[in-house]
């Protein structure tokens, strides 16, 4: 089969190899690949500015079907269509031992398409079973391979934040991760959900109305963004930032736009350290929080809001291409035309 690999340290250094096809230890099962997206890590991957083991297969955003399983697999069988996070936890550790399995530190952990572990840009890939979850019935495979990024919002939305019903939410970036948490927020019974963007995003601030969205406001146009979520919260601020963009600006923006004893919901990563004046968290009796991954409870979650079809991750999908053109799909993500990109030929 082929796989797409990041063959060594530095930029670039990404490949289309062929491999064999890999066979399930005795707790795995081998998933024939449906569909497979392009995360923004995976870029940062190919330009060497993120965590990576080479040589690996990447790809973890994921969906397909159980082809194989191993003798000590119990409840996944061949024809299943299943899903899993990226990270295989150890279970030993503390931060797996109080809860925190997203943060695990075991130095042997397995993380498909990025550490120890081949990923999902190849026909096949093995994972173990205590990860998977199925994708409920009346979900495409298409939208399931949406389910790792819809998990971390959920993460972040619904695990780390509270939303109480009626709140008013501002969303910083209509990126992938901005417009799911647009549909998290307002299944968690947001009353209000403002998103903010810059001259750019007018297609996606477009697709975030379709998708919810009350209000969109360029950051860049508009005179004054402060003054117009004042004027939609009665003088008040927002309830919840939540920050998607990854840009350093947003944060201090986020910390004009949230109300006083409100929360900001760190979400977007930067990248490089961020200048910001931490004196508003004081005198505004702030929280802000930050998110990483996935807990096994985002993912029960996550399937739920699929299978009630509380959220629409379809309508994302603005390309679908095979692995063949891997080079056309990241120039996509980079040059920042998709939303989310799909190899759908692998």
């Amino acid at each position: 089969m082929k796989g797409l690999m990041k063959i060594a340290r530095g930029p670039g250094n990404m490949e289309l190899r062929d491999v064999d096809v890999p066979s399930p230890d005795r707790n795995e099962v081998l998933i024939e690949v449906a569909a497979a997206g392009i995360c923004g890590s995976d870029v940062h991957i190919k330009h060497d500015t993120a965590f990576y083991t080479p040589p690996v297969i990447l790809g973890h955003e994921y969906s397909g079907k159980v082809v194989e399983v191993g003798n000590d697999v119990q409840d996944i069988q061949v024809g299943d269509l299943v899903v899993s996070p990226a990270t295989a936890y150890c279970g030993r550790c503390y931060h797996c031992k109080t809860g925190h399995m997203n943060r695990c530190t075991a130095s042997d952990k397995k993380i498909l398409g990025v550490s120890l572990a081949n990923g999902a840009f190849a026909k096949y890939l093995t994972a173990p079973e205590y990860i998977i979850h199925k994708v409920p019935e009346g979900v495409s495979l298409e939208e399931a391979a949406l389910a790792e990024p819809t998990a971390c919002v959920v993460h972040g939305v619904t695990e780390k934040i509270n939303i109480c019903p009626g709140d008013t939410i501002v969303v910083q970036g209509p990126g992938t991760m901005g417009l799911i948490s647009v549909q998290v927020a307002k299944a968690m019974g947001a009353g209000k959900v403002i998103v903010t963007g810059v001259s750019s995003d007018r297609w996606r601030l477009d697709i975030a109305e379709r998708m919810g969205a009350d209000v969109t406001i360029d950051v860049q146009t508009e005179s004054d963004a402060d003054s117009i979520i004042r004027d939609l919260t009665k003088g008040l601020g927002a309830d919840v930032v939540i920050e998607a963009s990854g840009a350093c600006i947003a944060c201090t923006q986020a910390l004009r736009f949230v109300k006083v004893a409100g929360h900001i919901c760190l979400i977007g990563v930067r990248g490089q350290p961020a200048t910001i004046d931490l004196d508003p968290i004081i005198v505004k009796e702030l929280t802000m929080t930050g998110t990483w991954g996935t807990l096994p409870s985002s993912w029960v979650t996550t399937l739920k809001l699929m299978e009630t079809k509380k959220l629409s991750l379809s309508s994302l999908i603005t390309h679908r291409i095979p692995l063949s053109d891997w080079e056309h799909g990241f120039d996509l993500m980079e040059s920042q035309q998709a939303i989310k990109v799909l190899f759908t030929e692998l």
